[in-house]
């Protein structure tokens, strides 16, 4: 498969700082669980908000999952502008016999191991906080990278619709913090008025966050398919909208 090329020369690349990313991938969740899990959660009053595990294990599962959500968003916008604009390492790659859905789907297949460097420290610092009591957590992990992945695509395929990168301000502040703050990440979305519960549940945050507590912490239920349908219908139409959008980028 000629998108593993791609991979592979992202690895290359990515050799030269794997020891910094490594270590900040570690010493994030460490500083996360701390601060928020035991400082503020020591004052959080445990009860039935949180489905009856204590605020650390709630908010843990909850910050895993929307840390992959913001560094997979992050990855599809600066490096992959830089390919197509200022470095433009895409046309080079595209003298070789590589393809627009070859860059697409490795860029893509690259992103999903940049979440799983991310997530596999961050659950182990997790576990030897004692978040997790079974074995079936570690499920938390490729659907933290689907998660991740899921909405890298979208926001690649917007990437190659831009000419600056001042649109990027926008996503983040607009898009990005919400999420991160209004998806069940930090509390419960039943505090939320009815708008805001309708919101949080139309977004990807949501689904990738739920679906974890209910491998991490809670028991599987029905819901699960209907939140892993959603993750995989949003990388479907990201691959979909980014092959339109690359192709118009890059070959015309």
């Amino acid at each position: 498969m000629r998108a593993t090329k791609v991979v592979t020369r992202n690895f290359i690349v990515y050799w030269r700082a794997w020891r910094l990313s490594f270590l900040l991938s570690v010493l994030g969740p460490v500083m996360f669980l701390s601060a928020m899990g035991f400082g503020l959660g020591s004052m959080v009053r445990e009860g039935d908000s949180f489905g009856g595990v204590d605020y650390l294990s709630f908010f843990a599962t909850g910050i895993l999952t929307a840390s992959c959500m913001q560094a997979g968003v992050f990855t599809a916008t600066y490096p992959v502008m830089a390919k197509i604009t200022w470095q433009r390492n895409y046309e080079a790659m595209l003298a070789s016999p590589l393809s627009v859905r070859d860059l697409l789907i490795g860029e893509l297949m690259w992103i999903g191991v940049v979440m799983g460097q991310l997530a596999i420290p961050f659950f182990a610092v997790m576990a030897a906080f004692g978040v997790f009591e079974s074995a079936m957590a570690v499920l938390a992990i490729p659907i933290v990278m689907l998660v991740g992945v899921s909405c890298a695509s979208v926001v690649m395929a917007f990437t190659a619709t831009l000419e600056t990168d001042e649109a990027y301000t926008w996503l983040f502040r607009m898009v990005v913090t919400p999420l991160f703050l209004l998806s069940g990440t930090f509390f419960p979305i039943t505090e939320l008025p009815a708008w805001g519960r309708a919101l949080a549940q139309a977004t990807p945050l949501y689904h990738g966050v739920e679906l974890v507590r209910q491998v991490a912490l809670f028991s599987i239920e029905a819901s699960a398919l209907w939140h892993l349908a959603y993750l995989f219908a949003l990388l479907a139409v990201g691959i979909a909208w980014g092959l339109r959008t690359f192709d118009k980028r890059l070959m015309s």
